[in-house]
């Protein structure tokens, strides 16, 4: 600023009479260079375009804003308007000043051309700032930061230096700011228009038989005892997520867990191919601590537990497994420390047939400490008055059973040492639980461990571990750490339906059915072109595979709400089946189900999968394409990650802000994208671990999912996502809003197809006049890839018209 004042003063009273060569040399050279720091590789002058317009200064590198220059003489004859911060209406000035009018169209087309948003336009004393590309209207009729002399560019040297410093150029500063300013009001989102937008869908009676044996079949067959032996001898998948349908890459894959491990080293895979060698190979290095299990939601954890239950008790006729499930159980005790006491001695005596409390089996325990009680006084007993004696030794025996802590390790330890028990402990789903509950169970588990008569496990999510380690009970111990790799969910989910339809055929577990009196025939035919549709469409697999984010249980309770769906026409896929065989379900079924679930329009409750990646919190149309450009940065090779391949914060910020968006936008979308899985933080951000409003998102790493990468690469341009977003996105465009608000509740396909069309003709509307400057995402090439669905519906509609209008 004190530089800028000095050349002000220095100024002849000639400089009025300069030309504009002698103008940009005398003023504004200087003003760029020595006021605003600007190098001379960054600026370029005189820059002709292909129509043959020639601007005087180009700044930035990749270009950012047009300067054109006049001389100092072609003064702007404007009326005041008070300090520069306050914008000033273009269409006004315009019609006020001619030559104003002027050099403001002058520069336009060179923006145009050179996709260039930003516009500057000076006369040496006079400097006007505006936004040269816009969506939906003139760009005349915006608004622009006027500095209406050197007096104002002196005073406001700040705001000077926020829009036009290198730093505020490379940043988009002007372009955010003019873009807040002009914004329209936030419209209503066509859902507002649907009489009941939260409207559940209810089944028919084959829906809800359907959903009834679906239910049975795919997820409660798994905790009855009666046939858990044979769901897990053919359902469990112990594979590695590595598999081909997977967006994310492998390297990814395997550091999912490394920043939870000690010191940032990568966790142990836990696959248990063998759990036997897993077993004898942890049993020598019984320490004091206990193994902690490291799974994200749904992993697997559980379901890998149940199958090491099972395993333990065919390798070995001494082994005992007690499982500890504080997610089912528990919730009515008064403390974790009470129901361990009472589950631990009921999993022996009902699986084991082992009474901790028996009276011979109490004496074998305390033994010694029997034979110690004949040697002290009460013991003389024994000879004087035998009664006496044991009246006085039962008392004893009672006052150690009834320290149930203390009774409880004498009797692992008897068992452990004394008979040559291998004694596994299992604490699982300790994270379905609240924090303090989440502690209580790992000191516990540090108890029982540090007697070396038990292996024990605790099952954890990472985010659960890290919260631990650093503030929590784990924070004072070196932990033992083993990790779950989320299997692959095809294969999870085509072991399940085959077994389910082994069962509903009566091949396989038919204690499973026992009692049911439903006919089964519909359900087999249903679960058999759901099989085969599943194994034979890449598609589909894909689809699975990507959007449950590894979470198995997410997708069973996708697909056995499939099963019924009332959102599905399960009653024409089972005729067809009947009568032709060779059934396969589309894909666009499943994606319906996913999105809509058991609702009749699509809301943010309505699905577990989906995220409106096009949402927008402020009247800007080009936020509509900020969630997709945020994760397909996060999986380019462009920027700069670290090993585990998350981008830092303030890199996705300097990124966004390049592209126009401001501050507020980029934060809120990166919040609203970790707590979707779209996008995750080392440790489950905002999706696990809460974030208090005043933490800034920049401060934390990211790097996308597998989820997003769907979304923004597959999904965002299918029919099915594109007409249930229509209603749940504000459209900032008069003509499309209309429309969409029309048909918004309609369940016709063809006014569903009318609808979708005219979002999509929006969007993409919306996508090319944004001109982003990236190489590493391209909505167009989406909807060109997904545009078989609009062109089938045409097909079955008899060819609507092409035009959306």
């Amino acid at each position: 600023m004190r530089q800028l004042k000095e050349i002000s003063e220095e100024f002849p009273e000639s400089s009025k009479h300069w030309n504009e060569a002698q103008n940009r040399f005398q003023l504004i050279d200087r003003l760029l260079l020595e006021c605003l720091g600007w190098d001379h590789i960054y600026l370029e002058v005189e820059s002709t375009d292909e129509s043959g317009g020639r601007a005087d200064y180009i700044l930035g590198k990749p270009p950012r804003a047009v300067l054109e220059a006049k001389r100092e003489a072609k003064i702007w004859n404007i009326p005041p308007g008070g300090s520069p911060n306050r914008p000033r209406d273009i269409k006004s000035l315009t019609e006020s000043c001619q030559n104003f009018a002027d050099i403001v169209r002058q520069v336009i087309p060179y923006c145009s051309f050179r996709g260039i948003p930003v516009a500057v336009v000076s006369n040496g004393r006079q400097l006007a700032v505006f936004q040269a590309i816009t969506v939906g209207e003139p760009p005349t009729h915006g608004l622009c930061f006027l500095f209406n002399g050197l007096k104002d560019l002196v005073g406001s040297f700040p705001l000077l230096w926020e829009l036009l410093s290198p730093e505020g150029i490379s940043e988009n500063r002007a372009f955010q700011r003019l873009s807040q300013l002009r914004s329209p009001r936030m419209p209503a989102k066509a859902s507002s228009a649907i009489p009941e937008p939260f409207k559940h869908r209810y089944r028919d009676d084959m829906q809800e038989s359907l959903q009834l044996i679906g239910s049975l079949l795919l997820e409660e067959i798994e905790d009855n005892p009666r046939t858990k032996e044979d769901f897990y001898s053919e359902c469990y998948v112990s594979l590695e997520a590595n598999n081909r349908h997977l967006l994310l890459s492998k390297n990814i894959i395997e550091r999912r867990y490394k920043r939870s491990g000690e010191e940032a080293s990568s966790p142990a895979p836990l696959t248990a191919p063998s759990v036997s060698d897993l077993l004898e190979s942890a049993a020598p290095r019984i320490g004091s601590r206990p193994i902690v299990v490291l799974g994200d939601v749904g992993v697997g954890k559980s379901s890998f537990f149940e199958n090491l239950e099972i395993n333990t008790a065919k390798t070995s006729s001494s082994s005992i497994y007690i499982k500890i499930d504080l997610g089912r159980k528990a919730n009515l005790t008064e403390s974790v420390k009470s129901f361990v006491l009472s589950e631990i001695p009921r999993v022996l005596a009902d699986n084991y047939g082992c009474d901790i409390f028996e009276r011979g089996f109490v004496r074998n325990v305390y033994q010694r400490q029997l034979s110690e009680f004949d040697r002290r006084t009460a013991g003389a007993l024994k000879e004087i008055d035998p009664k006496a004696y044991e009246i006085e030794k039962i008392k004893f025996t009672q006052d150690l059973v009834e320290a149930r802590d203390s009774h409880l390790h004498a009797s692992l330890s008897f068992l452990s040492g004394g008979q040559g028990k291998q004694i596994t402990l299992v604490i699982d789903n300790a994270d379905q639980r609240s924090y303090p509950v989440q502690q209580e169970a790992f000191l516990i588990a540090q108890e029982l461990a540090a007697t070396r008569n038990l292996i024990v496990f605790v099952a954890l999510r990472p985010s659960t571990f890290l919260t631990s380690k650093t503030t929590g009970a784990l924070s004072a111990y070196q932990n033992k750490i083993l990790s779950i790799s989320p299997p692959p969910i095809d294969e999870v989910v085509v072991k399940r339906l085959t077994f389910a339809l082994r069962v509903a055929e009566g091949k396989a577990a038919p204690a499973a059915l026992e009692g049911i009196r439903l006919n089964l025939k519909n359900v087999a035919t249903f679960l058999k072109a759901t099989l085969r549709s599943v194994k034979s469409n890449d598609d589909i697999r894909q689809f699975l595979s990507n959007i449950s984010g590894g979470n198995t249980r997410a997708v069973i309770e996708m697909i056995t709400g499939f099963c019924g769906s009332s959102n599905v026409d399960c009653r024409k896929i089972i005729q067809i089946e009947e009568k032709f065989g060779n059934y396969k379900v589309p894909l666009h079924e499943f994606t319906k189900h996913a999105l809509l679930g058991e609702y009749s329009y699509y809301n943010p409750r309505s699905s577990q999968l989906a995220t409106n990646i096009f949402d927008i919190h402020t009247a800007d149309s080009r936020e509509h394409f900020l969630m997709p450009l945020i994760v397909s940065f996060l999986s380019s090779n462009q920027g700069v990650r670290d090993n585990d391949g998350f981008f830092f914060g303030e890199d996705i910020r300097a990124e966004l802000s390049r592209n126009g968006f401001a501050d507020e936008q980029i934060a809120e979308v990166l919040r609203r994208a970790a707590e979707g899985r779209i996008i995750e933080t080392p440790h489950s951000h905002f999706r696990e671990i809460p974030v208090s409003e005043g933490v800034s998102p920049f401060s934390f790493s990211y790097r996308s999912t597998s989820v997003g990468l769907y979304h923004i690469r597959h999904w965002c341009g299918s029919f099915p996502y594109l007409d249930a977003m229509s209603t749940d996105t504000p459209i900032l465009e008069a003509e499309a809003r209309r429309l969409v608000f029309d048909l918004a509740s309609s369940f016709y396909i063809n006014d569903r197809f009318r609808k979708a069309n005219a979002f999509k003709h929006y969007l993409l509307e919306t996508w090319n006049t944004s001109a982003f400057p990236v190489n590493y995402y391209d909505f167009r090439g989406v909807l060109e890839a997904n545009n078989k669905d609009f062109l089938a519906i045409e097909r079955l509609q008899g060819k609507p018209k092409a035009g959306w209008r």
